[in-house]
């Protein structure tokens, strides 16, 4: 850093010093119905009391926007595709791609429709936000820095930060075009192998009929058949949670832990907080922009925690569109008008707005670029433009005091997830939650055509014919993103899961019969890589042809599994995996004609190669892009290029392939790209282990680079037979603020597997107390 950086960051501390907010003065404020008693403890966890339910929404709306006003707003201009404002052409992608899918529009169109109860959630969490902003604090640091004003919050603004969360977690249907790519060139018994692969040996979430295995071959072909009409047409982050019942803890109560798996960001994704009034109160991680802790939480007689579900609640319509005013499309004959919205982007730098027409038809908004371009026109449809009244279930949930009422409480939720609760009197049960579409069709696991009527949406899946499992024979139940019910299941929820993770997290959960909270946090930081101990079993009988890449696999071979920074067999598997990747799918996306998928796009059926060289299934080398034809080739290649790639990026030494020195976690802020902000912004990099097919999960994009892209970024520990003794820990910490103490104090015990106790009991609080605010209502 040169000397005037240096100037320029001391400079920066002073001022952020200066913007942080005074948590010990009192406030009159607007919109509240009785005081509110504020106390933040030494881990920066607030803690509110208030007289009203309304005052619980306001007060979480205030919290929120005093300690992390910079994520709401940099999450806010994500959805309403308004980046390139504030930092010029590099926010034009995502901003086009929000228009373009309209989660605005959505939310805007949505408001007016939802019931009383939601609107006084979300008006009142929008007035506690407002209330802070009306105060004229300093603004955080990275308004000076990017120069410019937040706007006030209004409740569409809430309405489109749950519509971003719902999207996130519908499958993406970019994977659908990049399964009609496989299929058309692979073919389709080829493509058969691939998807969808599931081992019949792998756990399911809700046991059901036969054991889940590879879907029939039949069906894929007359998947093919229903595709190969679009042959002109080119071209998922993880969670775990668990938990147990009684007859399996110290306690004698439930026992219920969450860890979400999400992009590394700071400040984080999440955000604690314990909100006490009148009649109910809960405790969590709470969504900055959003109200409540609705994923992973409690109220002290039930607690609940999530995984991504990656439900197929999005479909792509090709349509046959021709020139108006407004243009046309064709549906069952006739050509119909579509809905023109003219999308104005300012970007900061430019004079004039860029003005983005996006059209629309029934089924949903042109996502594929340019009407008047020749290419094909995909519309896409997604449950989030429907109608939803999530907001109005969300005092039920917070309020359930019981496992049943807690279910029930998701009737008319939209977010599509995997909900796992207990309650205090000892049931535990399994819900997936969101509404599911029921297709005329079947299942669209592939872009379908829009003008025959063939595949339109006709009803969503009841209620009660959703899954779900109540108290099962095993006392306990886990969910790590595995399949959630096999293939014979009455209603299609999915076609894809990874069983990894699940497969670990079911084997730790069946070797006890007792647990304890540190019971859970071992599992919760667990390395073992079962997929990688498989692999490096199997390359016993192969044979390199390098020095180097023979010492790779004899480190294989003696290897354990254990998947920490400093594993010797941990850095050899993973970059043995990429160089697999490449001679396998990497191959097949090199033999493909342009436009080529993206690596992302054909990772999605790694699991069925490894599945093919551990079962010595060869179909898949008959393809003519392979040049040999038979594993233990590949496998040898791949073990020449591996030893290669180690020896260059950490030299001859084996003792220092270790794993923390190719992979690492860095916190790197959005404002941080250039100094000295990065400098007084980012955090890290830090060595770590773990990968993708940990418990413990730090996925990476592989070689060159295998710095982490997503990990655990939120872990905790329910305890029903007192929550006062629930625990957490949000990386890098629980403030916004850069000069705050809580910016980044949690970073070791993150790694180190600590946790911070999340209070309930107000005695233990009072006791731990670091600040102490009282809100009034004003007169």
């Amino acid at each position: 850093m040169s000397p005037q950086e240096s100037n320029e960051l001391e400079s920066l501390k002073a001022e952020a010093e200066k913007r942080l907010p005074d948590r010990e003065k009192d406030l009159s404020l607007k919109g509240l119905d009785g005081p509110v008693q504020i106390i933040w403890d030494v881990h920066g966890v607030p803690h509110a009391k208030v007289t009203s339910t309304s005052d619980m929404w306001f007060a979480q709306g205030y919290l929120h926007a005093l300690d992390r006003l910079w994520g709401m707003e940099r999450t806010r201009r994500f959805y309403h595709g308004t980046l390139a404002e504030i930092v010029g052409e590099g926010g034009l992608g995502p901003d086009r791609l929000y228009r373009r899918v309209g989660l605005m529009r959505a939310a805007r169109n949505e408001w007016p429709h939802v019931e009383k109860e939601g609107r006084t959630v979300v008006e009142a969490y929008v007035a506690g936000v407002n209330s802070y902003l009306d105060l004229g604090n300093p603004l955080p640091i990275e308004f000076d820095l990017l120069d410019y004003t937040p706007d006030q919050w209004t409740p569409e603004d809430v309405t489109g930060r749950w519509k971003l969360i719902c999207y996130s977690q519908a499958i993406n249907g970019q994977i659908k075009l990049g399964r009609l790519r496989m299929l058309q060139s692979l073919g389709p018994e080829l493509f058969a192998k691939l998807f969808p692969y599931y081992p019949s040996d792998a756990p399911t979430i809700v046991p059901h009929g036969q054991p889940a295995g590879e879907r029939p071959m039949e069906d894929i072909l007359k998947l093919f058949e229903s595709a190969h009409q679009i042959s002109g047409l080119s071209e998922f982050n993880g969670s775990n949670n668990w938990v147990v019942d009684g007859t399996l803890t110290e306690s004698g109560a439930p026992l219920i832990a969450g860890d979400p798996h999400l992009a590394i960001t700071i400040p984080c994704f999440w955000y604690a907080q314990h909100i006490e009034g009148p009649e109910f109160a809960f405790a969590g991680a709470s969504m900055p922009g959003v109200p409540g802790v609705s994923y992973y939480g409690h109220n002290g007689h039930t607690a609940w925690s999530m995984t991504t579900a990656g439900a197929d609640a999005q479909d792509l319509f090709l349509e046959n569109l021709r020139d108006g005013n407004p243009p046309q499309y064709l549906f069952k004959g006739k050509w119909q008008d579509t809905t023109v919205h003219e999308e104005k982007i300012e970007v900061k730098g430019r004079a004039d707005p860029i003005i983005e027409q996006v059209v629309e038809t029934h089924h949903g908004p042109i996502v594929s670029g340019d009407i008047n371009s020749d290419a094909p026109h995909i519309a896409l449809k997604w449950s989030g433009n429907e109608i939803q009244q999530t907001f109005s279930s969300f005092i039920a949930l917070h309020s359930a005091k019981n496992l049943r009422s807690a279910i029930d409480a998701h009737q008319q939720w939209t977010s599509h997830t995997n909900k796992i609760i207990a309650d205090d009197t000892g049931n535990i049960g399994y819900r997936l939650t969101g509404q599911l579409p029921i297709r005329k069709g079947g299942p669209a696991h592939f872009p379908v055509l829009g003008w025959t009527g063939e595949h339109e949406w006709i009803d969503t899946v009841p209620f009660d014919e959703m899954p779900e499992v109540i108290n099962p024979p095993e006392h306990f139940i886990n969910t790590s993103n595995n399949l959630i019910a096999p293939f014979d299941y009455p209603h299609y929820v999915n076609a894809i899961g990874n069983p990894d993770r699940a497969r670990r997290v079911a084997q730790m959960l069946s070797e006890k019969t007792s647990f304890s909270r540190n019971d859970f946090r071992d599992i919760q930081m667990d390395h073992l890589n079962g997929p990688g101990l498989r692999m490096a079993h199997r390359t016993k009988t192969v044979n390199p042809t390098t020095p180097d890449g023979i010492i790779t696999r004899d480190l294989l071979i003696d290897w354990d599994g254990q998947h920490d920074a400093s594993s010797n067999g941990g850095a050899a598997y993973e970059v043995l995996l990429s160089e697999i990747f490449q001679s396998t799918l990497g191959r097949i996306a090199e033999w493909m004609p342009e436009p080529k998928p993206a690596n992302e796009t054909i990772q999605t059926y790694m699991n069925a190669v490894l599945g093919m060289i551990l079962s010595n299934d060869t179909t898949l080398l008959n393809h003519e892009a392979f040049p040999f034809s038979d594993w233990d080739s590949i496998l040898a290649e791949a073990l020449d290029n591996a030893g290669a790639f180690l020896v260059k990026e950490l030299g001859k030494d084996t003792q220092k392939w270790q794993w923390g020195d190719l992979h690492a976690i860095q916190f790197r802020h959005g404002v941080g790209r250039t100094e000295p902000a990065g400098t007084l912004l980012n955090r890290g990099p830090f060595r770590t282990g773990g990968s993708g097919e940990t418990v413990n999960n730090t996925r990476h994009g592989g070689a060159p680079q295998f710095r982490a892209g997503s990990t655990v970024t939120y872990r905790q520990i329910i305890d029903l037979s007192d929550v006062n003794k629930s625990v957490f820990i949000v990386p890098p910490g629980q403030s916004g603020h850069v000069a705050s103490p809580h910016y980044s104090d949690m970073l070791d015990d993150y790694f180190n597997g600590t946790y911070r106790p999340l209070f309930w009991n107000w005695d233990d609080i009072a006791e731990a107390s670091e600040a102490q605010q009282t809100l009034s209502p004003s007169e």
